[in-house]
């Protein structure tokens, strides 16, 4: 492949990146809407687009995606430290997290 083409295939990937990053916080805004709104249907579809463009963007970095659901098991429970927090909800969440293997 001449080396044009792979910058153009590299610039291709930084704007899908880019977009998808756009398309993140536009979700978010709708995730905030829906829990203003109080429709759980909505809750539920907007919170599941946001989970689907995570996973979306992990593929457009070259992650592995089951590195990602390790993560999702492991790690989110860290960015609570210091708040005040639920423990059962955290441990249901880590446990349906792990059923989902």
């Amino acid at each position: 492949m001449p080396p044009m083409d792979n910058h153009v295939q590299i610039a291709r990937k930084i704007r899908s990146v880019e977009n998808v990053k756009v398309q993140m916080l536009q979700q978010l805004t709708n995730v905030f809407r829906s829990i203003q709104s109080g429709n759980e249907r909505d809750m539920a579809e907007t919170l599941g687009g946001l989970v689907g463009l995570t996973y979306y963007l992990g593929r457009q970095l070259g992650l592995d995606l089951s590195s990602v659901d390790q993560q999702a098991q492991n790690a989110w429970v860290k960015s609570f430290r210091g708040h005040e927090v639920d423990s059962a909800d955290i441990e249901f969440v880590q446990e349906y997290l792990r059923s989902l293997r």
